[in-house]
């Protein structure tokens, strides 16, 4: 019976292994949330942000028609819109399982089609993200009322810069300064590549740009036509053809000559930045993307900066007189008190004593502020405010006792007064409008900010919000007195203050943001530098004869350094500052009487029209599509979707949230056999909207009913602490041949479990977690015999021996800490740690207590080098411990067995680099292969169960401990890496022959 015992220990040691690594998601405070549906959208938003409802939902239908109108036709499904009320809240969404970084900026979930959306407080932005987000949904409903999967069985393909291009394109349509300085950068640089080679966030600015230029030089309707095209035909070369006459190579030839033409003047106008400026940084060196936000001391003999150098993007300090190298002085990204910084977002500030810096960071309990003891590189202070859900940029007073910052409450980012003695907040603007990067005066009684409360009439996109351009404006703290310093002409951000009044600040002027100078007493201007391809942003010290900034360069941000920045500048009048009347708001532009023109309908039935022929390759796609030879011959009736130009009969309102399920997974299948009778499985997902609610059904079926599998599990998802449970029934048969010198026979264990489980998780962080799983379940053992007289009759005793059965609690304890920064085949840099503890209550001979502890240390080298060391052990002990395994990915790689026991310790070292940067071959086959990396590693571990019978070597030779070295390539295909592993064993006597092992996983 022991053998039967152990089959269930197998079950517990397989439950231990199942802990794993991951961040977490931590939704510190719960959403509630209204809804309101009108004619194409069902809106979500935060729960008594009425106004902000009715806003996002004339904003999305505006988008609609701005769709329609080129993409031509109409949709039939509802589209669901989620707004999150900031950009934390959005990364805590449930609505898509994976972790959310700060680059993301809102997604399209495919399945059932909802977008998501974070509100950072410019409406600006908000509308060119909607807008974005709302072409994939647009895109994927016409798919849903067009393609029938069934009828056609011909998936729609786009190449990846053309998916992200063509909603870039309808958002902002090449007419955004900071999208386009990619562009310009890589063609100055001579970088610009393929489209079909481009990945990431480059695919989205060179789709975006290829497409503006299609609109440019043939016309607006050429880009759907070819979105048709590909959409029917979904082969490149031959819808460029059919559309513009020509190969695609040709088109994107003729792309890339108007690129050179449009950006190669700029060359002679511009200065490459390290011709103007000594480089401090260098991205090639030290594997660095973004070196930003410098601020001189107040002495002027260091400045501060942040920098991702390492890969985490931290705080760093170095001299003025550049003879030392930086040196960081604090990490970020690597622990709940700076889990992250906004993007573009985030700033520094010294206090007046030149030892302390001031910044904002996203925490595990929301925004704080931190204060940084320079020299010693401490934190000092973490503050948090609770009025605010986010805190941007900040600047420390003169007298080092406030902090002017920008945050975020109840939907508005406005600019703030923090007193840091008596923690009171002041509010210093309160309206709709996007205020941001505020800078205190030299004596303290003003501020300088930047703002989008003007509005400019030559605009090349469309939309509510489109004509909002950022200016500098000034204000009184005092009097609360506003002035507007800029004309808005051109968007102005990131103002400072020079000692004698005058103004610096960052401007798109001519395209290419640089630094301009204003003296608003004077109404004289001047520009400071004309660097290519873009300053984003920079600081002079207090006496005038330093600038640090930080500019976008062969394809990163560097911080380069100059020397007497106010010399010798050329002078012209500038525009006279104007007082700011703040008796009006953003959304009184708004007219939201028009949205009871907009209220639901009841779904349209369209009849598909016929199309002329349908070629049998290519068959037509019904409904919308006119067959491609003659697009006249098809007419179709859309009148019911034109704009409405009066109230509908019911108008949209706004109500209370409440869940309802959808399907949003399921799979199985259904057999018969002869001897086991009919045979099958169901596996379904459901959820809320919103994901906080998720349910999962398993049914393995059978003819009968006490063998059927079924496993019903809920989970929790909406606030801090996850709760999940279920139900199941459960069986399995397990059949084993034993032999003997004359004949042999066969077992058949039968083995049912029914019972409930639970899980609680608690994240302390983004990184660390707590999490208690418990199971409390009924079980049977039964044991058959097959006799070895039987086996021709198939005739089985059953019941052999007595059935074990009986009542089973197991409660077992999680705690997790995964900090790890991936590469494209693993971790390369950070910790990851588990310690996992579970007993069992039950018989004797079934108890067990388990202890399972993992740590993995990652160390980045040299930007592509990294060595990983694993240190693995386990120990279990009682009347019926679990056994662990040393054989396979999680043991001794070179293993050709596995071996098992009660105790278990694993060493592993790992050197991971890059093998292949590029492979192309043209024999046998067209293969082209890219970033294949390498492995090389060494792996030491035992497995035993008494200690007084381990033997660790004997005669000079290993015995229980088995070591392994090996090498090999990984590829990241996308849904999984492929890895190859030549291994070898050794006893340090003898080397086994070499063995090779494929695997579809991630290093460890």
């Amino acid at each position: 019976m022991k053998r039967i015992i152990s089959l269930w220990l197998l079950l517990s040691a397989t439950l231990l292994g199942a802990v794993s690594y991951g961040k977490n998601k931590v939704n510190a405070v719960p959403q509630d949330w209204s809804t309101l549906s009108t004619m194409h959208f069902d809106i979500y938003f935060p729960a008594g942000e009425d106004e902000f409802g009715k806003t996002a939902a004339l904003m999305a239908e505006e988008i609609y028609y701005y769709l329609k109108d080129n993409l031509k036709y109409p949709i039939l499904s509802r589209i669901p819109i989620v707004f999150y009320s900031s950009k934390t809240d959005f990364q805590a969404t449930n609505i898509i399982y994976p972790l959310l970084s700060e680059g993301v900026g809102g997604f399209t979930e495919s399945l059932r089609n909802r977008v998501a959306v974070p509100f950072d407080g410019s409406y600006n932005n908000l509308e060119k993200l909607l807008t974005h987000e709302l072409t994939h949904a647009y895109i994927n409903a016409l798919d849903s009322r067009i393609v029938s999967a069934v009828e056609h069985l011909r998936p729609t393909s786009f190449p990846f810069w053309f998916s992200e291009g063509l909603p870039e394109y309808l958002a902002i349509g090449s007419e955004d300064d900071y999208n386009n300085m990619f562009i310009m950068d890589m063609v100055v640089n001579d970088k610009s590549t393929s489209l079909d080679y481009s990945s990431g966030y480059y695919a989205y600015r060179l789709g975006e740009s290829f497409l503006a230029y299609i609109a440019e030089v043939y016309g607006r309707d050429k880009v759907s036509e070819y979105f048709y095209t590909l959409r029917t035909m979904s082969n490149l070369e031959e819808s460029t053809k059919r559309v513009f006459g020509m190969k695609f190579e040709e088109l994107e030839s003729r792309w890339k000559y108007q690129l050179k033409r449009d950006y190669y003047p700029v060359i002679n106008s511009h200065l490459v930045p390290q011709e103007a400026f000594e480089r401090r940084t260098d991205h090639k060196e030290d594997g660095s993307y973004m070196n930003f936000s410098p601020r001189f001391s107040p002495d002027g003999s260091r400045y501060a900066y942040f920098s991702d150098a390492g890969a985490r993007l931290s705080v760093w300090v170095a001299g003025s007189h550049g003879i030392s190298k930086p040196k960081k002085i604090i990490t970020g990204e690597k622990s709940g008190k700076m889990e992250e910084f906004y993007f573009r977002r985030t700033n520094l500030s010294w206090f007046p004593d030149g030892k302390r810096l001031a910044f904002a960071a996203k925490s595990s309990t929301g925004d704080r502020i931190h204060i940084l003891d320079v020299d010693k590189g401490k934190l000092l202070e973490s503050i948090k405010i609770p009025q605010l859900s986010a805190i941007f940029e900040l600047d420390v007073s003169p007298d080092g006792k406030s902090v002017v910052l920008s945050g975020q409450e109840d939907i508005k980012c406005d600019i703030y007064l923090f007193d840091l003695e008596s923690r009171e907040l002041t509010r210093l603007t309160e309206d709709s409008y996007f205020d941001a990067q505020p800078r205190f005066s030299p004596d303290g009684k003003r501020i300088i900010f930047s703002s989008e409360r003007i509005e400019n009439d030559d605009i090349g996109r469309y939309g509510y919000f489109a004509n909002l351009s950022s200016g500098i404006f000034e204000l009184d703290i005092a009097t609360k007195e506003m002035w507007q310093i800029t004309d808005g002409v051109y968007d102005s951000q990131w103002p400072m203050y020079l000692q004698d009044g005058r103004i610096v600040y960052v401007s798109s002027e001519d395209g290419i943001s640089n630094l301009r100078m204003i003296d608003p007493e004077r109404n004289i201007q001047a520009r400071i530098t004309e660097l290519l391809c873009g300053t984003f942003n920079a600081d002079i010290s207090a006496d005038l004869d330093h600038l640090v900034l930080s500019n976008y360069f062969d394809s990163a941000w560097n911080i380069y350094f100059g020397i007497s920045p106010l010399d010798d500048l050329m002078y012209e009048d500038a525009p006279k500052r104007q007082l700011v009347q703040l008796e009006h708001d953003l959304l009184d532009r708004i007219d939201f009487g028009l949205l009871d023109y907009y209220g639901p309908r009841k779904k349209e039935k369209v009849e598909r029209p016929q199309p002329a022929y349908q070629e049998i390759r290519r068959p037509f796609i019904g409904g919308f599509e006119p067959s491609l030879p003659d697009s006249n011959l098809i007419q179709a009736n859309y009148s019911w979707d034109e704009r409405p130009q009066s109230p509908s009969e019911q108008a949209p309102f706004i109500k209370k949230y409440r869940p309802s399920f959808a399907l949003d997974s399921v799979w199985g299948g259904v057999a018969y056999s002869s001897s086991y009778g009919v045979l099958g499985s169901i596996e379904l997902g459901l959820s809320d909207l919103m994901g906080d609610h998720g349910i999962g059904i398993s049914l393995g079926l059978s003819d009968r009913l006490k063998e059927t599998n079924l496993v019903l599990s809920y989970i929790y998802l909406k606030r801090r602490l996850d709760v999940g449970g279920g139900v199941f029934n459960l069986y399995d048969e397990t059949y084993v041949r034993r032999y003997d010198p004359t004949n042999w026979d066969y077992l058949r264990y039968r083995q049912y479990q029914s019972g409930v489980y639970g899980t609680l998780r608690y994240p302390f962080s983004r990184f660390a977690r707590m999490e208690f799983d418990n199971m409390f379940y009924k079980y049977q053992l039964n044991l058959d015999w097959l006799p070895h007289q039987n086996i021709a009759s198939g005739t089985w005793i059953k019941d052999a021996a007595d059935p074990l059965e009986g009542l089973i609690y197991t409660p077992g304890i999680n705690l997790v800490f995964d900090n790890a920064l991936y590469g494209s085949t693993g971790p390369m840099l950070g910790t990851r740690a588990l310690y996992s503890v579970q007993k069992s209550f039950a018989k004797d001979d079934m108890e067990h207590f388990t202890h399972l502890a993992d740590y993995r240390k990652y160390i980045l080298f040299s930007k592509r080098y990294s060595l990983a060391m694993r240190l693995n052990g386990g120990l279990s002990h009682g009347s019926s411990p679990a056994r662990f395994s040393l054989g396979g990915y999680n043991g001794v790689r070179a293993l050709p067995y596995n071996l098992a026991g009660h105790k278990k310790v694993l060493g592993s070292i790992e050197l991971r680099f890059p093998m292949v940067d590029y492979l192309s071959l043209a024999f046998p086959l067209p293969i082209t292969l890219g970033n294949i990396r390498g492995s090389a590693y060494i792996d030491a571990g035992a497995v035993w169960d008494e200690n007084k019978h381990f033997r660790g070597m004997r005669n000079g030779r290993l015995e229980d401990i088995k070591l392994g070295y090996g090498f090999g390539p990984r590829l990241n295909l996308g849904y999984f890496v492929l890895k190859m592993d030549i291994s070898w064993q050794s006893d340090l006597s003898r080397v086994s022959k070499p063995q090779i092992f494929l695997s579809l996983s991630e290093d460890f």
